[in-house]
């Protein structure tokens, strides 16, 4: 198992935790710092391809989220943090974290050509009054002043081998000794030294989690002719909880090309949620399907794309939910799309009915045909078209005027976002409420895999936006997934 895997379980466990075990409330307690203003940024070492900040505050965190009083669902999360500790090498003894954990962390991950795994280092605040005995609960006590510890545990497997400890109540920890030393050096040179990604913290230093990593892992967009190794595109990530729901928001960043999380607010904030709250929501051009969206969609709308005109720079909407299926594009007066034309509907019947500027029309199909010596009827599903203020809709059923209205609004407020400088938007909103899958994160999958018999993270809701303008070379991309916790 990668490394990173491990961070990032560590990561959604210590979230886990916080957010369902009461904690008392400190109500004089001071505001934390801003996660720029991190001391701990000091001992974060360069050239880390995975890096996660946090300064979450688990007292005003607990506050604002609902505790989870269900006993079974408490001890699940204590056997994964207390399992996860275990992997990691950490044993806390009678120690309760939220009586060591001071409220600033990092998790970095380092490229090793010599192992297939990752390298791992952790450093977090402890609390003055705490030593590493607190945290390892060795027979042994340990002389902690600037000395490497080396963590051995005989019949066990740690995956931190090193430890230290600050002057100034930091922990280090890590699989690779050099790290460390790495990560000591890289303190005492702080006043020589910025912040690896100090341009990317504009407009997130109010964010409690961040992870910051090199590359999308699983976009749907993802190309590596556009994002190649050699970029400087950096990719934050924000971790939230809200109402069982871990959300994770993640935006490509370029300090250099001004692409900060502010160029984000323009297009995301603006976007207006569905009413009708369909599994999949995809608005893009027709000619984005066959790369990246196929699998998206069914077989009725994969033969309307293979009739339908593939060097148009068409926009479409497409919306599924459930057993039920529409798509809706504008009417182009040059090439008019005819549906009667497509292979599926051949020999169906075509009914037309008009009302006011609107043409309502359907296309059906009863056969009888022999089998085993006897007649029997065929009803195929029925086809409806609405042509309505310069839109075309096809879909699997009759579509009422409230809904035509909302679908309409929903489809020009998407394209609005295509000025004369933009040559692609393109948004994919999937839901998947049944799904025990993390489709889009395997590393979350991955994390499932352990912990299957204990708790259940399903990959609820993926949102992918990508939008690029003249003369920028690569895109915004922004992708948002809800996980939901049992």
């Amino acid at each position: 198992m990668k490394l990173r895997v491990v961070a990032i379980i560590l990561l959604l466990s210590l979230l886990l935790f916080f957010g369902f075990k009461k904690v008392s409330t400190n109500k004089n307690k001071e505001q934390s710092t801003n996660i720029e203003q991190l001391n701990i940024l000091k001992y974060a070492p360069k050239n880390n391809k995975l890096l996660f900040i946090s300064n979450l505050d688990i007292f005003n965190f607990v506050n604002n989220n609902e505790t989870d009083q269900n006993p079974i669902n408490q001890d699940k999360f204590s056997l994964i943090k207390d399992s996860i500790f275990d992997y990691l090498g950490i044993d806390l003894g009678n120690n309760k974290l939220e009586d060591i954990y001071n409220n600033e962390l990092i998790i970095s991950t380092f490229e090793n050509n010599k192992k297939l795994k990752d390298d791992i280092l952790i450093v977090f605040k402890i609390k003055p009054e705490k030593t590493i005995d607190d945290l390892l609960n060795l027979p042994n006590k340990i002389d902690q002043i600037d000395e490497i510890i080396s963590i051995n545990r005989e019949n066990k497997i740690n995956f931190l081998n090193y430890i230290y400890r600050t002057d100034d109540n930091y922990i280090i920890a890590s699989s690779d000794k050099k790290l460390i030393k790495n990560s000591i050096s890289s303190g005492n040179d702080i006043k020589e030294k910025k912040f690896q990604y100090e341009g990317e913290l504009f407009g997130l230093k109010n964010q409690k989690n961040i992870l910051f990593t090199k590359k999308f892992e699983e976009s749907i967009f993802f190309d590596k002719e556009i994002f190649t190794n050699k970029n400087e595109d950096i990719i934050a990530t924000t971790f939230h909880l809200k109402n069982k729901h871990i959300i994770l928001k993640s935006y490509l960043l370029n300090n250099k090309k001004n692409i900060d999380i502010v160029a984000y607010d323009q297009f995301i904030n603006k976007e207006n949620t569905n009413k009708d709250n369909p599994q999949v929501l995809i608005f893009t051009e027709i000619k984005n399907f066959e790369k990246y969206l196929k699998s998206f969609i069914n077989n009725f709308e994969l033969s309307f794309f293979e009739d339908f005109n593939q060097n148009t720079n068409q926009n479409i909407l497409i919306l599924n939910s459930k057993k039920d299926w529409l798509f809706t594009f504008e009417k182009n007066t040059e090439n008019q799309f005819d549906l009667s034309t497509l292979k599926k509907l051949k020999n169906f019947n075509k009914y037309t009915l008009k009302q006011n500027e609107d043409i309502y029309s359907i296309y059906s199909k009863d056969i009888l045909e022999e089998k085993n010596d006897a007649i029997k009827q065929f009803t195929f599903e029925n086809i409806y078209s609405i042509e309505s203020g310069g839109l075309q809709f096809i879909s699997n059923f009759l579509i009422d005027s409230k809904k035509l209205k909302t679908i309409s609004k929903n489809f020009f407020n998407l394209k609005s976002y295509k000025d004369k400088s933009t040559f692609l938007y393109t948004k994919v909103d999937i839901k998947d409420e049944n799904s025990n899958q993390i489709k889009y994160l395997p590393d979350l999958e991955d994390l499932n895999f352990l912990i299957r018999n204990i708790l259940k993270i399903s990959n609820e809701e993926y949102l992918e936006i990508i939008s690029q303008s003249i003369p920028e070379k690569n895109p915004i991309l922004y992708t948002e997934t809800s996980l939901k916790i049992p």
